[in-house]
């Protein structure tokens, strides 16, 4: 394998990299969204169980 061989394997393998990263940081971000819907969800039940919900 030639220098120019290697670096372009090298460079195909950190662009599939990025691509992983990208969808990694992707589902984190659905994730964080779900987390903070489930934590306000929490957070009224228990105010409506305190009696200081009406909505």
């Amino acid at each position: 394998m030639t220098a120019a061989e290697l670096i372009t394997e090298l460079t195909d393998i950190c662009k599939r990299q990025a691509e992983i990263i990208k969808a990694q940081a992707f589902v984190l971000e659905q994730l964080k969204a779900q987390v903070k819907e489930d934590e306000a969800a929490a957070t009224i039940a228990r105010l409506r169980e305190l009696g200081c919900w009406d909505g």
